[in-house]
Parts: C-alpha cells; structure tokens; sequence
C-alpha cells in the first residue's frame, strides 16, 4: 500500500507540475484584482495589532486529542538547513515528555530527535534538484507513510519547505492527524491560488512577518504570527560594542550580494558599480563585503579578482558587526536585507533580475507591492528597493546611495522607518511562542 501511495502521489504532483503553464495563464487576467487584495490586506496590517496564538488558533486546538501513547509523540520535517535550526531550538524547547520523530540532519539529532532520513542535509533546489534527488524524496516520503501507519504521532510539525512539505501535510490530514505548518509558504505573493490547496493540506500555519495572518485567515486558515526567529538570533548573538565602534571609525558601505551562487553572481558586479560611484563622490569611506558561508568565499575572491574591486574587503563570518556599524547597507532582497534593516541602519533592497522568464514573473505574476519584507511589514516604501533586469537599473541604485550616505531628510526619514520596522515585528521569543503552542496541543508544558 506504501508503494502504491508514493507511486500515486508521484504522478499526480508530475501533472500538477506539467499544469502550472496553465494555471500561471488563468491567473493573469485575475492579477489586478490579487494585487488589489495583497494591497488591502498590507494596509490593514499596517494599523492593526496581532492577535494572541490562543484565539488566532483557537480551530487549531480544537482538534487536540488525547495521547495515542504513554508520551505524546512529534513528527518534525526540516527541508533545508534554516529550516533545521528553527526545528532544533522547538524541539530543544519541548520538555522530555516529549518523543520526537524527524526528517533533518544532525541539528535535530543533537537536540534529542530520532532522525530518520537526512532530509535537510540534501536541500533541493528548482525543477533540476528535485530530479537529481528524486530518489531520496521518494524514499523520505515512503518513510513518512510508514511513521503515520505504524507509530503516528499526535502532531505533525512541517517546517518551511513548503514544496514536498504541502505533500506530506495532505498525507497526513487523510489520515486524520492534525499538520501544523512553522514559517508559511509566501504564497500571498507568488501565486495565491495555490492557498486552496494549501487550506486543504493544514491544521494551521505559523507565521513569521505579522502581515501574513490576515492573508491566510482571507482564506480561512487558521494562521498566529509567532515573530521573527532574526530576532532571537540577534538578541542570542548580539554585535560585540568594540567590534561595532570599530567598523564606524570610517564611514563603511556593507555589500550583501546574496548566499546563493546564482545570486552572488547575478548582484555583486552591480553593487561593485555602486561602490565606486560612492567612492568617487566620497573618498574616504570604506567598502566592505562580508559573507557567512566559507564555501563562497573563491567564487566571491574570483569575482572581485575579474572586476578589479581591490578597494573591497571581503570577511568571512557573523554579519553582525558589520550591520550595526554600517553607515549604509546595499542588500540583495531577501532574509540578508531585513536582517540589515533590523540593525537600524539605512538599507537599500535591490534584486538583479536574471532573464526573461524572472523579468515577466515579476511583472506579471508578483501580486504585492513590494519585494523587500522591510516594506511589506511597514506597508508603505520604508526602505529604497529597485528590482530590474537592464544593467542600467543600478544608476538608480548609485543615486539612491549618495542621497542616503549624506546627513540629511533622506537619511533621517530612513531611519525612522527602519524604526517602526522593528517595532512592528514586536519582541523576540518565536521558538518559546512555538513550543508554547505545540505543547499545549500535546497536553505537556513547553
């Protein structure tokens, strides 16, 4: 019966795959009407305050049963390895009692997990990496249909990786155990028809920018904003004071291009533009590029090495100091932005397009104002963001970057907004937030 589920569920994710032509071209002539949804939902949570975890997820705990066991048993799956430390801190948050089962890598398994399949430590990637590893998701999955038959928890834990993860939530939901989902899918820009499917796979969903609830709750799903795991990583690991008073003894321009090859590749000979643009406008300040991952540190030096860039200072390491020492921060979109943004520093938001695929997806597909999360939190244009596909876009960049390195209206109204930013997001406590609801679901105290 196992294989016959994987065998069944393969083919009909393929034709779900071979349909999203499709679907993407029914979607289009509805494009302005989801903008206008994302736009009403953006300015309501930009006036509203978050509800409590108890009464956002009130249907949620409704659907708590008692222990199949003598202690309740956990499932948690992490794709990937962000995904993986979020599960490692709730799982480490969870008392004894608990038993937990999990797909990851050995974050989980240091923090007390039974690990089954090593899913996190063979992140996949696009349409390519999910063939090249078909067989392990093939093997993951069917391995997951064994847990839920022979030994089923009392709650299923998804984190992130919402491609198989939506998968396996169905899995589980017809078989009648409850499917939490931590860190929702960002599917209130990319796609909303996809929410459908997505009410029918979870229990609920834990978000972590506090706009996203009132986009799940449109579709009646029943969806708490825990906050921001950045913020417990900033208040765990917070910037050294002298290390900090270091980097602001020259004015310094912080380049974050990107954690991906494809990302590096695309935005550091732009952002290498803008660097020297404000170096000849203002001589003396200090361009550094500072990166978390040793493993791009050749494709980075091999980078600066073609374009030239010896006024760079590449530093491998925690991106802390440097984003609270930073006069300005130019950040490809992503977690790397808000991370700058929630330093307080005035941040710039760019993303190179790639292609003519990315340029109509982002004009015809993004159904929200923005991309950066800065802006989405705050609902109105609270940090610069320029996303283009012509190599010209980055004289906007360039622009944008004196107005904001001189002392000035610009550079204050900046900083007030990134202000208002990180009060929006509210206190850290998103893995405490978490285990408090997953241990009220399972009858023990987180």
């Amino acid at each position: 019966m196992v294989a016959l589920e994987v065998a069944v569920t393969l083919m009909r994710e393929v034709l779900r795959a071979l349909l999203v032509p499709f679907r993407l071209l029914a979607y289009l002539p509805f494009r302005h009407h989801w903008r206008r949804v994302a736009r009403e939902v953006l300015d309501a949570a930009a006036h509203a305050d978050p509800e409590s975890p108890d009464e956002a997820l009130r249907e949620f705990f409704a659907r708590k049963r008692p222990a199949r066991g003598e202690r309740p048993h956990l499932f948690v799956s992490a794709g990937e390895a962000s995904g993986e430390a979020h599960a490692a801190r709730l799982v480490r948050a969870l008392p004894p009692a608990v038993r937990t089962t999990a797909f990851g890598g050995h974050l989980l398994a240091d923090a007390g997990a039974a690990v089954r399949i090593g899913l996190s430590e063979h992140a996949v990637m696009g349409v390519f990496g999910v063939l090249r590893q078909l067989p392990l998701i093939l093997r993951a999955f069917a391995d997951y249909l064994r847990v839920l038959r022979d030994d089923p928890p009392d709650l299923v834990v998804l984190v992130d990786y919402p491609g198989l993860h939506v998968v396996m939530a169905k899995a589980a939901r017809r078989r009648r155990i409850p499917v939490l989902h931590y860190v929702a899918p960002q599917y209130w820009a990319w796609g909303p028809w996809r929410m459908r499917r997505y009410r029918r796979a979870v229990d609920a969903t834990l978000t972590i920018l506090p706009f996203e609830t009132s986009f799940f709750r449109r579709f009646r799903i029943p969806a708490a904003y825990i906050g921001h795991p950045l913020l417990d990583e900033i208040a765990a690991h917070p910037p050294e004071p002298a290390a900090t008073a270091a980097v602001r003894e020259r004015p310094t321009l912080v380049l974050l291009p990107g954690s991906r090859r494809a990302e590096i590749t695309a935005n550091l000979p732009g952002m290498l533009r803008v660097a020297r643009s404000l170096r000849s406008a203002f001589p003396g300040c200090r361009i550094v590029l500072p990166h978390k991952s040793g493993k791009r540190t050749p494709l980075i030096r091999e980078l600066l090495a073609h374009e030239e860039a010896t006024f760079v200072e590449h530093h491998e390491g925690t991106l802390a100091p440097w984003l609270a020492g930073a006069r300005l921060v130019l950040a490809k979109s992503g977690t790397g932005s808000l991370e700058a943004c929630l330093f307080g520093n005035p941040t710039i938001v760019v993303y190179q397009l790639r292609g003519t695929i990315h340029t109509l997806g982002y004009h015809n597909i993004l159904s929200v104002p923005w991309i950066a999360a800065a802006n989405l939190i705050a609902g109105r244009a609270a940090v610069p963001e320029f996303c283009f596909h012509r190599a010209d876009g980055w004289n906007d960049v360039a622009h944008a970057a004196g107005e904001l390195w001189r002392d000035g209206p610009a550079r204050d109204s900046a900083i007030a907004a990134l202000g208002d930013v990180r009060h929006r997001l509210g206190e850290p406590g998103a893995t405490a937030r978490v285990a408090a609801i997953v241990g009220r679901f399972l009858g023990v105290t987180a």
